[in-house]
């Protein structure tokens, strides 16, 4: 279950002040209903996506003993 904050808070900030968490789990969420999204929602995932990228793009380290191999939302 995600803790975060949901979208219909963070659409009111700009995209460049949302936690690394907070864009990948709205990405992710996205991305499994892409094919439902209309016009608007694809063009604010797009923004998402550039976010990410800007940010260096989606950790891809392997995980360890100690940490996991992708970011944990919550």
């Amino acid at each position: 279950m995600y803790v975060g904050r949901k979208l219909d808070e963070l659409s009111d900030m700009p995209i460049a002040e949302w936690e690394m968490k907070e864009l990948l789990y709205h990405h992710d969420m996205m991305s499994e209903m892409a094919p439902f999204l209309n016009t608007q929602g694809i063009s604010y995932h797009h923004k998402i996506i550039e976010e990410v990228e800007k940010r260096g793009g989606v950790p891809s380290d392997e995980g360890a003993w100690d940490h996991s191999s992708r970011i944990i939302y919550d």
